[in-house]
């Protein structure tokens, strides 16, 4: 059975872009899927960690009712593994800074594309795959679990929460999870259908034209029938 259930912030369907260097581009179309990095490996240590009013919460419901939620988070940031996207009507100029520069590379999606573009075979796994808007926290201050009034626990998804140092990256996050027989592995590819995926690709704005004629080449000969154009992020303005 299909387990995919894809977010739609403020229930629109968002520009999503995924900035890249040249080879992973050319990886994504030889092995056509996304690649979900363990929450373990980014560079972000809070990434999967308790905010410090959520612990405290977990430690006193233990104290009181012996629950243990919360207790194996640790455990988690090593199973969990995340795909990440810019969400935007515009392209970054910040964004390409940062993942990408002369040979860079931006996907462009949108919500609904990504929700289709997955096969029929997959299902995500026993975890399923989940996509959303990341939710930018107070480590320090913000408590994201309670109770309700049937006294269970509710909280949200710490594997959806960054630090607010990182708010400009306006992420939507889609999520999964490693099976037993891959808890040694840094990640995991999860198969794609390309033209369903990607609506266009844009090469960096600072690329010379021979990296644009490239990376059209490689496109076509992996039969990924999109446009592809160069930013003009840096073009004179008009006069």
């Amino acid at each position: 059975m299909t387990k995919i259930w894809i977010g739609y912030p403020d229930g629109l369907d968002h520009e999503l872009w995924r900035y890249m260097d040249f080879l992973k581009f050319v990886d994504l179309l030889q092995r056509r899927s996304l690649w979900f990095t363990r929450l373990d490996q980014l560079r972000d240590p809070y990434e999967g960690a308790l905010t410090k009013p959520t612990a405290e919460f977990f430690a006193e419901v233990r104290s009181r009712t012996g629950f243990r939620g919360g207790i194996h988070h640790e455990k988690f940031r090593k199973v969990r593994c995340v795909n990440c996207w810019h969400m935007s009507g515009y392209e970054s100029a910040a964004m390409w800074e940062l993942y990408s520069r002369e040979a860079g590379v931006a996907i462009c999606s949108r919500i609904t594309r990504i929700e289709r573009s997955f096969p029929p075979v997959v299902t995500g796994g026993s975890w399923g795959i989940r996509g959303d808007a990341v939710r930018y926290v107070d480590y320090e201050r913000d408590r994201l679990a309670g109770l309700s009034e049937d006294g269970s626990v509710i909280m949200t998804a710490d594997f959806m929460c960054k630090r607010k140092s990182f708010e400009h990256e306006h992420e939507y996050r889609l999520a999964t999870s490693l099976e037993e027989d891959e808890r040694d592995l840094r990640g995991k590819l999860i198969p794609v259908i390309l033209d369903q995926l990607i609506e266009k690709v844009v090469v960096s704005p600072t690329a010379p034209n021979w990296v644009v004629e490239v990376i059209r080449h490689e496109a076509g000969t992996y039969k990924l029938d999109v446009e592809v154009a160069q930013s003009a992020l840096y073009s004179p303005k008009l006069q």
